[in-house]
């Protein structure tokens, strides 16, 4: 047993101890702790609290080490096994803290304080059975206090117990709001908002229209209503009341595309699953938003949507009045506006006519005031200064039905229009064409930078996204813009440099970890991925899996706080959002270049023992003399890399200094004012003890890692290929079949029978007992060179990666066939080969293609002849070393001052892109 206090002093001291951490005052909290422990060394509570208070100083190991030796002295001590749970919950290690609060719950089983604790991380861990009964045995005990009975009502409600859950907030709104309660406040609003938010979700749709009806004049929040209830008479069928009450939420905000939604459903005019209208509900909708459009003329959505379901001639008259508003009033996003419907041919084609071909659009839309033509444009010269400020001014340009600016802006479209159709030739006319007329337009540069990265000139692209970003230097999509594009270019320091100018403290990058910039972080690993900087790239790729973490952890506070507030329908949406949050694409995307990263490791050893082989094999065929010679400048070049490296950090050691000192001495020149920053920014920052992720790369056991982050991946980004892809791998290499097994069927299911990826993990399925039976399934009782043949004659004539996917397996199965492999993707027909149609090609696959020749199948002649091939169709291409494209510049890292110096982007010849477009034109 611990030995007990002897004295009412002592058991005071002890208190003391307790209200000195509880106020904050640690160093006075230690020193009673140790006046405490001079009297009673074995007091199990003091230590208890000693580590706790030490916990809060950063000194982890010491804590623990306190709080196991208290326990030990004291066992039965609730307060013990209390501290200890604290701190677990300090370390985010909460399945062991509610452990210790159950044990300590065991021995005080009324303690409300552990109680509450153990109910916050039961909501925190989704433990829903067992918060609702920790939160039953709170209301038992204090039955008076309204938060016991929001809580436990909140508890009913997300377990499923809507009945019982509206009960209590019947109970509570009747025994214990009372009539001292204003019936007017905003919690009181908000409590009878969350009462019917249960009812609705419980399926008592009338209750809960019933109860808004009553409360209505005590509901502050009168939008969250009138949707509430438009939304409960849509799920009732009643048709025109729903009409009615949408139709009032349109007059409030028409903008808004799910009040359009609602009440195309109360009119049954909603498409079907397939998107698709009958002639009848075209017709209907027709007059419904022409009465809308009179309605709300300067209503955008109302002149949007009707392009979603009018076909032919009514198309590219709405198209045209559309497209019209934008281009007069210089709105860039119209083509983002627009790029849904590029899935449909027909009204694809429509719209390039109406750019294209102006008198036909006149002749659909006589009343339109005429506009010349594509070629047209291109072939007038560009007006001078003060042409151009006369037409902006008068808003007529000439004979133009349009002033200059929207020529511009009708530019721009075409670009995208023809980027997105991978005409990089029209594209890059049409961009020259709107750059001679306005050549200060940032979108002008960012619309080049997409064009060139699908065709395949990387540091062109980055070359006009700093163009454009040196536009405007305070414009951080801009510049985010310019450090993605300098990334993908392979441009890693100015890149960073880039990305660094909108942080302070010195422009550390670990600001940029700070300010959580994932896409920062993901584009900066899949760099480092590529130059084989592994440690580099996994320091950069877990950071955005800490984020995320942190996200999870940053709703703690909420849990209390949101029930104080009575703000309970956003608690329980940010529940729900908390539950979905690893779904986004950021996590997903982290976790795949993570896992290719672990996967590169792990095959590392082999890779380095084969290259080892190798090198001792050619060392035995040499003389004496010549192996010497090798070793020497083997020698020689390791130190060169050595040195490099070194002055490498050096460097970026020098320039970090040079940083803070001049962040300093800035501070201190803004007076007193300064001196507070000139002693933050001289203040010793936190050590990042693996700064180059050599510890994150040196993990003994790469593949359990990736083991960790597929599994996380199978379970929130389960919805994408890739993920099974990569769990694919990682399963096959860990021998774990069943769960190799389970990844093939799931990416044949999400792929499709024409998915390339998905072809390769049926084709390559294990051969052992297991897998085999469950590729049998797949396989349709074929062989595996059966499979792939009827595979190559389905989907080889139309797809490019469906044909390398073949080929690929077909020097699988056979390794001595891979000559006949590779004239399955050069022979055929077609611009390049395989008889693929010149519209079905895509720079990446290309890429790929001459990859996998020159790897995989072993043909180098074969890949030199395709990449001959290829640059014929990809002018523009860096990869494939093109000569009709001379090559944009590498960026130079931009200064510290954040100077702009943009660099000129080259693009097509004039001649040549002004003819393609006058033919595309004429046609």
């Amino acid at each position: 047993m611990a030995a007990q206090l002897p004295d009412s002093r002592i058991s005071g001291m002890f208190r003391s101890v307790v209200r000195l951490y509880e106020t904050k005052q640690y160093k006075k909290g230690l020193k009673m702790a140790d006046q405490v422990l001079r009297k009673c060394p074995d007091h199990g509570e003091t230590l208890a609290m000693k580590g706790l208070i030490l916990n809060c100083q950063e000194k982890k190991e010491e804590a623990y080490e306190l709080c196991r030796r208290g326990l030990k002295c004291d066992l039965k001590s609730h307060v013990c096994w209390h501290v200890y749970g604290l701190l677990y919950r300090s370390d985010r290690n909460y399945d062991e803290a509610i452990k210790c609060y159950k044990n300590a719950l065991r021995l005080e089983k009324d303690n409300i304080q552990i109680l509450r604790d153990l109910a916050l991380l039961q909501i925190q861990m989704r433990d829903l059975p067992g918060f609702m009964e920790t939160r039953q045995t709170l209301l038992k005990i204090k039955p008076g206090n309204r938060t016991n009975w929001i809580s436990f009502a909140i508890a009913h409600h997300l377990n499923g117990s809507h009945d019982l859950a509206v009960q209590m907030l019947d109970t509570f709104e009747t025994n214990i709001m009372g009539e001292e309660t204003p019936q007017d406040d905003y919690e009181t609003s908000e409590l009878l908002m969350y009462k019917a938010m249960v009812l609705e979700e419980g399926g008592k749709l009338d209750d809960a229209l019933t109860h808004l009806t009553a409360s209505k004049d005590r509901i502050k929040d009168r939008l969250g209503l009138e949707e509430q209830e438009a939304r409960i008479l849509l799920r009732l069928e009643r048709w025109g009341e729903a009409e009615q009450a949408y139709r009032g939420l349109l007059a409030r905000n028409p903008d808004n595309h799910r009040y359009h939604e609602g009440l195309q459903a109360a009119k049954h005019l909603a498409p079907d699953s397939r998107g698709a209208w009958t002639p009848q509900q075209r017709v209907q909708l027709t007059v419904l938003y022409d009465e809308l459009a009179d309605a709300y003329p300067r209503c955008s959505a109302a002149q949007r949507i009707p392009l979603d379901f009018k076909e032919g001639e009514a198309f590219e008259a709405a198209a045209d009045a559309y497209v019209r508003r934008f281009l007069e009033r210089g709105i860039p996003s119209l083509f983002s506006s627009l790029k849904a419907l590029y899935r449909d041919e027909r009204k694809l084609d429509a719209l390039g006519r109406l750019f294209e071909e102006p008198d036909q659009a006149q002749a659909v839309a006589p009343e339109q005031p005429a506009r010349e033509s594509i070629a047209e444009l291109l072939s007038q010269p560009a007006p001078d200064e003060d042409a151009s400020l006369v037409a902006a001014t008068s808003g007529n340009g000439g004979s133009s039905g349009c002033g200059d600016d929207a020529m511009v802006w009708t530019l721009l479209y075409l670009a995208q229009h023809y980027g997105q159709l991978g005409r990089t030739g029209d594209a890059l006319a049409a961009l020259d064409a709107a750059e001679a007329r306005q050549a200060d337009l940032p979108e002008l540069c960012t619309a080049r930078c997409r064009v060139l990265k699908h065709a395949g000139d990387l540091a062109g692209a980055a070359a006009a996204a700093v163009q454009a970003q040196g536009m405007d230097l305070a414009d951080r999509y801009l510049n985010s813009c310019a450090a993605k594009a300098l990334f993908r270019a392979g441009q890693l320091e100015a890149a960073e440099r880039m990305a660094l100018r909108f942080t302070k403290d010195g422009n550390q990058p670990s600001n940029l970890t700070e300010m959580q910039a994932m896409w920062y972080e993901i584009e900066a690993g899949n760099e480092h991925l590529a130059r084989r900087e592994y440690g580099m790239a996994l320091k950069r790729l877990l950071a955005v899996e800490k984020h995320f973490g942190d996200f999870v952890e940053d709703q703690f506070d909420f849990h209390s706080y949101c029930v104080r507030k009575m703000t309970l329908r956003a608690y329980v949406q940010m529940l729900r959002m908390e539950d979905r949050l690893h779904h986004s694409v950021l996590f997903a995307k982290a976790a795949w270049s993570a896992i290719e990263v672990y996967l590169t490791l792990d095959a590392a050893p082999a890779a380095a023992a084969a290259s080892a082989q190798e090198e001792e094999a050619a060392l035995a065929a040499l003389s004496p003399e010549e192996r010497k010679r090798f070793k020497q400048r083997r020698r020689k070049e390791e130190q060169r890399q050595k040195k490099e490296a070194d002055g490498r950090q050096r460097e970026v050691a020098e320039r970090t200094a040079r940083e803070k000192e001049a962040a300093k001495e800035a501070a201190v020149k803004e007076g007193a004012k300064g001196a507070k920053k000139a002693a933050a920014a001289a203040a010793p920052k936190e050590v990042d003890a693996d700064p180059n992720g050599a510890a994150l790369a040196g993990v003994s056991a790469p593949l359990d890692e990736a083991a960790r982050l597929a599994r996380l991946a199978r379970e929130h980004a389960g919805g994408h290929l890739r993920t099974h892809v990569l769990a694919y791998e990682v399963y096959s290499r860990r021998n774990r079949r069943l769960l190799a097994l389970q990844a093939v069927r799931r990416a044949a299911a999400l792929g499709g029978p024409g998915s390339p990826e998905a072809h390769r993990l049926a084709a390559a399925g294990e051969v052992q007992a297991v897998v085999d039976a469950g590729v049998a399934a797949i396989l349709g009782g074929r062989t595996l060179a059966d499979l792939n043949a009827a595979y190559l004659a389905a989907h080889g004539g139309a797809s490019l990666p469906a044909r390398a996917a073949a080929a690929e397996m077909a020097a699988l199965l056979e390794p001595g066939e891979r000559a006949a492999a590779a004239a399955l993707l050069l022979d055929g027909g077609g611009p390049i080969g395989g008889g693929i149609p010149a519209e079905a090609l895509r720079h990446s696959d290309c890429v790929a293609v001459a990859e996998l020749l020159a790897g995989p199948l072993a043909a180098p002649k074969q890949a030199a002849e395709w990449r001959r091939r290829c640059r014929a169709v990809f002018p523009w291409s860096q990869y494939f070393e093109s000569v009709a494209h001379s090559s944009a510049p590498v960026i130079a890292p931009p200064t510290a001052n954040g100077g702009g110096g943009g660099a000129a982007v080259n693009g097509l010849a004039d001649g040549l892109g002004k003819v393609a477009l006058e033919e595309g034109a004429a046609h």
